[in-house]
Formats: structure tokens, C-alpha cells, sequence
């Protein structure tokens, strides 16, 4: 059975200027970020580099990531909040703002989040990411 097309919004993934018009408030802006300053790493084989690349030059750090790549993130056990499985969408899903909620509970300086495929749940999972990071993205 097909329930007809989805239109997604031009300004899903982009930073929206202050004055432009934008379907809903959580699009504009920084809707259940942490106060702490974040970056999004993008999904893709050199995603477990970039983020250990960047808890080498910033000493004061944690990381939303994935249970299956903690092993590889070089952070103490009690600076990584697992965001779950990266197998389990609806799992992530349902972990997100309060992943984001203990951010703030650890004193960082910066938190880097472990990003996923914008398909299917992880375009919303992503969405809200992304503007968690204020679409500080690399």
C-alpha cells in the first residue's frame, strides 16, 4: 500500500539565516542542545579517526557514539554516553535528548557525537543532531 510522497524541507540539513521563513521552530533553532559546545562527525570509514583525531587536540572532552565503536574510541569508559546500537534506530531514537541531557551533566568542553545514514529514522536522528551542533559538521 503506498501512502504518497514525503516532501522534505530544503532547510533540513542547512543552517537557516534569521530572517527565513522555516515548517517548524525545531528547524531554526538550537532545540534541545546541550549548553556544550558540539560537533557532529559525519558517517564513513574515516569516522572513528576524525573523532579520535579531535579527543587528541581537545583534552576536556566526551563522545555520543555507538556501542559497537566504544572499543575503538580512545576516551575513559565515564566520558562516552552511548547513544545504543547503531543497528537499533528506534533504540537511538529513543536515547537522543537524554544522551544530549547528560552532556551538560559532565563539565565538558566540548562533546563530538558519533553521526549516522540520513535514511528512513536516521534523517530524523540526524536532523536533530545536526542542530543539536549548531551544523557543526566535519
Amino acid at each position: 500500500m503506498s501512502y504518497g510522497s514525503v516532501k522534505l524541507s530544503d532547510n533540513l540539513f542547512k543552517k537557516v539565516k534569521e530572517n527565513e521563513k522555516v515548517e517548524s521552530p525545531g528547524m531554526k533553532y538550537k532545540h534541545y542542545a546541550p549548553k556544550t559546545k558540539c560537533i557532529l562527525v559525519e558517517t564513513g570509514i574515516n569516522q572513528i579517526s576524525k573523532i579520535n583525531d579531535n579527543l587528541i587536540s581537545n583534552n576536556n572532552c566526551c563522545v555520543l557514539g555507538f556501542i559497537e565503536d566504544k572499543e575503538y574510541i580512545n576516551i575513559p569508559e565515564n566520558r562516552f554516553i552511548s547513544l545504543g546500537s547503531k543497528n537499533n534506530l528506534q533504540e537511538i531514537s529513543s536515547n537522543i535528548f537524554s544522551s544530549l541531557r547528560k552532556v551538560d551533566r559532565l563539565n565538558c568542553d566540548l562533546a563530538i557525537i558519533e553521526g549516522l545514514e540520513e535514511k528512513n529514522l536516521g534523517l530524523s536522528i540526524m536532523n536533530r543532531l545536526v542542530r543539536a551542533c549548531e551544523n557543526n559538521i566535519i
